[in-house]
């Protein structure tokens, strides 16, 4: 793995890990480090050791406007990067059957290098942790507590690897140097999840999972610092996510019963800590001062506080025109949204008039998506043609669909300024494991889960605004099959957790891309809204991307520099090298 390591001839360890205040990590921020720093302890302060352990948590991925100034959705059904007008940019790589092993988006195309860096880091940590003593600053307590989130970390980066590319290379505690060998083969997918497994999971002989900080929404007043830290509730809440991607038809092709039974069994866990809980108000759950920490958030990635997640996403009209409105969510996922009382757009009684689209809908719709008409810094969002937010004007990238995203910004309905809060990335929420649980419940029998299933959704539903109705179901039918329920939650899960990089590899697990729904081979859709001169409005919805999908893009391909830099790499088929 040549290329991957190359970075490291000189062992460059730099990164930043911008913490809120409450934590260590602000007080001890990263600077340009190197190996020869942490190998003799002698020579040494812990501050090295400390650095290094700190750039193992920097490798965690980011999501904000990551992937050609977008995010990772927008390669789906669900939006479009809107500085991507001609439909030619890195993301539609994924829609254009224009991928390839030289033109791999994601993370800029080092999404391999970049989790193997981690690896590599949490390796390095491992290996000379255990030569620096222990002191006051320094106590034996702490560093096994970091030697265990290291390797919950490195468990996370390999699912990482294994989502992307099935089998990769497993490197166990080696830290390899440029002059050694590193031609490693790549592992089996099932060999890379078992290894994740006895890295993290409660039962494994050799497991950290002991080692971790117990599962906590807020950390006791003595340590107050450790939040954000990988504990125990993350490591369970990432076994949730492998244990339901192993369950999936793109890795369970006969349909194992028990696949989905271990899938089941290993959400309950998380659940039956009965210390997690959703948010009280979904509006304020991702960019609200008040309301971090909060009991959703199981495993997350802090952020300092800025204003740019504004900057980058608010509609291109406001702030004299200088907000860019990065992504433009599909037309296909604000018609996935629900009603006001629960229904699908689709059904008979849902009420839903495509001339007032807007109308009666679930809450969610206007916390995820800015349409024309929502409210937005003392105005409302113009989207139709000539409006503020789609004037045409010269220099300008503008929406593509006719939508652009509102979530994860502060709240700024009223606001003159954008209000600087911290956009930390929630890499695993509660909402996320009550899905997981009605998902292989569902798979596993329908009849007889029904109750745990539908109890998972009310809550959802509930929290989201959604009416309870007279029966008090929130909109779920009376009567189903498992064919029912499965649309059902898997709709659930597109608009709960849309823009958090669920849907892409949804699509993929699932095996809907090209069969089935096939909602990769289908047009993503926008709207156009023409003003009449009596101020009435006109919605005519289009098409605005063509999508096609092969077999062969249910997993990536490796980047053609780590296949020349280890021969002993297999390409993943209908690949070419």
């Amino acid at each position: 793995m040549k290329s991957v390591y190359k970075a490291f001839v000189a062992t460059c360890l730099a990164g930043s890990f911008c913490m809120t205040s409450c934590n260590t990590f602000e007080s001890e921020p990263l600077e340009w480090n190197r190996g020869g720093n942490v190998d003799n302890p002698a020579d040494s302060t812990a501050l090295y050791i400390k650095q290094l352990y700190y750039a193992v948590y920097n490798s965690l991925p980011s999501l904000h406007t990551r992937l050609n100034n977008s995010y990772l959705d927008a390669a789906t059904d669900d939006g479009v990067a809107t500085r991507d007008p001609g439909g030619n940019g890195s993301l539609e790589n994924y829609r254009n059957g224009k991928l390839s092993p030289g033109n791999i988006a994601d993370l800029d195309g080092s999404a391999w290098s970049n989790f193997y860096t981690g690896i590599r880091r949490a390796n390095l940590f491992l290996k000379h942790i255990d030569g620096y003593p222990t002191s006051t600053q320094f106590p034996e307590e702490q560093v096994v507590k970091m030697k265990a989130e290291a390797r919950a970390l490195r468990a996370y980066f390999y699912f990482e690897l294994m989502k992307r590319w099935g089998g990769v290379p497993i490197v166990g505690d080696s830290v390899i140097h440029y002059n050694q060998t590193w031609n490693i083969p790549r592992s089996t997918r099932d060999e890379v999840a078992q290894y994740i497994l006895d890295e993290i999971a409660p039962t494994g002989a050799r497991s950290c999972y002991g080692d971790l900080y117990d599962a906590m929404v807020t950390p006791p007043a003595e340590k107050e610092g450790i939040y954000g830290l990988i504990n125990k509730g993350a490591a369970l809440g990432l076994i949730s996510r492998l244990k339901l991607y192993l369950a999936s038809p793109l890795y369970n092709s006969a349909n194992e019963p028990s696949k989905w039974q271990e899938a089941a069994d290993a959400a309950k866990a998380v659940i039956d800590l009965k210390l997690y809980s959703l948010n009280a108000d979904f509006r304020k759950l991702f960019a609200d001062k008040a309301s971090f920490p909060n009991p959703e958030i199981i495993m997350v990635k802090e952020m300092g506080a800025n204003t740019s997640v504004e900057t980058s996403n608010s509609p291109v009209g406001y702030v004299n025109f200088t907000c860019q409105g990065l992504t433009s969510p599909s037309q296909n996922l604000v018609d996935a949204f629900l009603t006001i009382d629960g229904k699908m757009i689709d059904e008979p009684a849902s009420g839903y008039d495509p001339q007032q689209p807007y109308a009666n809908r679930d809450p969610r719709l206007q916390y995820t998506i800015f349409y024309n008409g929502a409210r937005w810094m003392k105005r409302n969002v113009e989207t139709f043609d000539g409006g503020l937010d789609r004037s045409n004007r010269p220099g300008i990238f503008q929406t593509q669909t006719g939508y652009y995203l509102r979530k994860f910004l502060g709240l700024n309905e009223e606001a003159s300024a954008f209000n600087s809060v911290s956009h930390h990335v929630q890499i695993i929420r509660y909402a996320e494991i009550l899905l997981n649980y009605a998902e292989a419940l569902n798979e596993i029998d329908t009849e007889a889960n029904a109750a745990a299933i539908e109890d998972c959704l009310i809550k959802l539903r509930k929290r989201a605004g959604i009416r309870a109705g007279a029966d008090k179901r929130y909109g779920l039918p009376a009567t189903y099959d498992q064919a029912q329920m499965r649309r059902i939650i898997r709709n659930e899960r597109r608009i709960e957790l849309a823009f958090e990089e669920h849907r892409f590899w949804d699509i993929r697990r699932w095996k809907i891309a090209d069969r089935d729904d096939a909602v990769m081979t289908k047009p993503v859709r926008g709207v156009e809204i023409t003003k009449e001169e009596d101020g009435t409005l006109r919605y005519n919805y289009v098409d605005v991307r063509q999508s096609t999908f092969e077999e062969k893009m249910y997993w990536y391909p490796i980047a053609r520099g780590e296949m020349q830099g280890n021969p002993n790499l297999e390409q993943n088929p209908g690949w070419n090298y």
